[in-house]
């Protein structure tokens, strides 16, 4: 049956990347433990029994979660198809995750991040800092996405559209569909070499050329990251500073929302939160300066 549950359901209700986690999950813990079962002799008490042992091995709550809910899909997929009669009760609940704390650079950590990059590499994260692009987007993302308006001989202004994304090989519409960003001073600089070429060719390639593979822009990031002194910080922190950015410049929240290919106000409103925890400090410590020249 989870055979038939990855042909099926995976391919057609999973976007690339979810399916890779799927594969994980069912590859490396639930096939080998009840790979020996029926399906009907998976209960609550066995995935019960499974997260105690994933427990004792001191795994985080995200991964135990992410094992729980493959089992529960797999579980949904056998009742649709008749294999049993009901989901069983008495799953084990999902665990509470904190909110992840944003990585938000500032505009000089950016700056040391994109002088430190070679050229292809500076493509690639601007892409990210200036258009809030995922990594995946940035892979995906071809000559004919890009829209520039010039004056002169410099860029202007213009839109990088995302159409698609890229992962493990395979392209993936995102899953707020196509999206339009404008296209910054910063940013339009790093592609006014782009606009010719074939319209099809990738925007963002590798020194040599090459697309990025899967963990290549990752691995590009943290090695610039780490001769710059940032250890720490992700990938993804250059995103975030796209957006919060977006924010800090007056754009509406429901405008920074599809700028940005959220499915939902609420991770937007994550930003807006971040802002205002920003101007409470810039309060806090205004006054304290305030009250000691008193």
């Amino acid at each position: 049956m989870v055979d038939e549950f990855k042909s099926t359901f995976m391919i057609t209700e999973l976007k690339v990347t979810s399916r890779k986690g799927y594969e994980g999950v069912l590859d490396a813990t639930l096939v080998p433990r009840f790979g020996g079962r029926g399906i009907d002799e998976v209960d609550g008490v066995a995935a019960g029994e499974l997260d105690l042992e994933l427990s004792k091995r001191e795994l985080s709550q995200s991964t135990r979660n992410n094992t729980q809910i493959v089992l529960r899909s797999v579980l949904r997929f056998a009742k649709v198809r008749g294999y049993i009669p009901r989901v069983p009760e008495g799953l084990p609940r999902l665990k509470p995750i904190g909110q992840c704390i944003l990585e938000i650079p500032t505009d000089e950590e950016v700056d040391r991040i994109l002088a430190a990059a070679s050229a292809s590499q500076r493509l690639a994260f601007g892409l990210m800092a200036y258009a809030g692009l995922r990594p995946n987007e940035v892979r995906g993302l071809r000559r004919r996405d890009v829209r520039l308006r010039w004056e002169g001989e410099a860029v202007a202004g213009g839109f990088v559209s995302v159409r698609e994304g890229r992962s493990f090989g395979e392209t993936h519409t995102p899953k707020t569909g196509q999206r339009e960003v404008p296209v910054t001073p910063e940013l339009g600089r790093l592609l006014a070499p782009v606009e010719a070429g074939a319209r099809e060719e990738l925007v963002a390639v590798t020194a040599r050329g090459r697309p990025w593979g899967q963990s290549g822009l990752v691995q590009a990031f943290e090695r610039v990251r780490d001769r710059v002194g940032l250890e720490g910080w992700s990938v993804y922190c250059l995103r975030h500073y796209a957006i919060t950015s977006w924010l800090r410049a007056g754009v509406p929240v429901h405008v920074v929302q599809r700028m940005a290919g959220h499915k939902n106000l609420a991770t937007t409103q994550r930003y807006v939160h971040h802002l205002k925890e920003d101007l409470e400090e810039a309060g806090r410590r205004m006054a304290g300066r305030r009250s000691g020249s008193g």
